[in-house]
């Protein structure tokens, strides 16, 4: 008797030891890991404020690096994120793009970039990994359109002579497409004379200073700075009777519109972007893929991307909505909130597709404001 009943404290024991272990294996934490230029300014504290969202409704934990805008730097910013135990790696941008993937190939890892569209040419024709994730196309994927929004408040403002300023369009290459959308709305709806864009020669403070100077030796009555316009285009108009309208956002948005100098602004939803590399990287790890996964509307080569929209905001009424339902401080209000991913996740609706994601990420601000009242 003694022996059975040992038998059976032993049996129990080892139940008890099997579910202690399974629940602390269900309760394990999936380590992703993103890597950026830096953390500390609006679009990196935009995307970690998301991530931390995501840590509170998911079974996640997320890594972060950053650059400070060394490119050299990068590989060795994705060789620490595999290191720290990261199952699939979010980037900022293609840098380092072919050398990143294959070290992430080689050790199991998912990688995937958020600010970026992809395409073959930036594998040198090369066929990618199958743990490459794919790009995000940026400016809700229709840069004419995004243009002519951000046209829209110059003719609203009656302004008579326009020109642009913009990083390097080898750098930034959508610029040509969304300033040729601008030109043609302005020139369509007013009488305005718009000036051909002035690409600077770098993508420093005093390059697009320089190239803004060079603007206003023309005698504009407004520049559209698609070169961060609050940060380097502005500085060179105060003082000066000249609107701006700027692509990049911060915290003086609403000092400058009110002044009247600023008619309009926008950003990227950084929180979009993150969604969309989110779901795509979940759905790998469960071992799923997308039945449209080949067809999907953004993809470029036979590469996926993901899609993301871009709110533009030309008066104080917008800049409410865009800090109410795009950078809220509580996210269960914004963009993207976590029930609405669910939707679009494999492992949770078999039916989801990236038709589906897609349309998800890339709301506009009045879709978005809609779907929280």
């Amino acid at each position: 008797m003694k022996k059975i009943c040992n038998l059976l404290v032993a049996f129990v024991c080892l139940i008890l030891c099997f579910v202690v272990t399974s629940c602390n294996n269900n309760n394990e934490k999936t380590k992703i890991g993103l890597v950026m230029y830096q953390w500390t300014d609006t679009q990196g504290k935009n995307m970690q404020n998301y991530c931390e969202y995501l840590e509170q409704n998911f079974p996640v934990e997320f890594e972060y690096e950053q650059t400070y805008y060394q490119d050299d730097k990068h590989l060795e910013c994705v060789e620490n994120l595999i290191a720290k135990g990261c199952k699939a790696i979010i980037a900022g941008y293609d840098t380092s793009l072919e050398s990143s993937v294959n070290t992430c190939s080689e050790a199991g890892v998912y990688y995937i970039v958020a600010l970026d569209y992809i395409s073959m040419s930036d594998f040198n024709g090369n066929t990618p990994s199958e743990y490459f994730l794919g790009g995000t196309q940026q400016f809700g994927g229709d840069l004419a359109a995004l243009g002519a929004e951000y046209a829209k408040a110059a003719v609203a403002n009656n302004c008579l002579k326009v020109g642009g300023v913009s990083f390097p369009a080898w750098g930034f290459n959508e610029a040509p497409e969304i300033y040729e959308g601008f030109k043609n709305y302005i020139e369509e709806n007013s009488d305005a004379e718009v000036l051909d864009c002035n690409y600077a020669n770098g993508f420093d403070a005093s390059a697009i200073q320089t190239a803004t100077q060079s603007v206003l030796l023309e005698g504009v009555d407004c520049i559209f700075g698609m070169s961060s316009g609050i940060d380097y285009v502005y500085p060179e108009l105060q003082g000066k009777d000249v609107k701006l309208i700027s692509m990049g956002y911060d915290d003086s948005v609403e000092s400058l519109m009110k002044n009247g100098q600023l008619i309009a602004a926008g950003n990227n939803n950084h929180a979009a972007c993150i969604a969309s590399c989110f779901v795509r990287i979940m759905n790998a790890l469960n071992g799923k893929q997308y039945s449209d996964a080949s067809t999907g509307e953004y993809n470029r080569d036979g590469i996926v991307n993901g899609v993301a929209s871009y709110p533009v905001i030309t008066n104080l009424e917008e800049l409410e909505d865009y800090k109410s339902y795009i950078i809220p401080t509580d996210l269960s209000n914004g963009p993207v909130t976590a029930e609405e991913l669910k939707e679009v996740m494999l492992q949770y609706n078999e039916n989801a597709t990236l038709a589906s994601l897609n349309a998800l990420t890339n709301r506009s601000m009045s879709e978005i404001k809609a779907a929280r009242q």
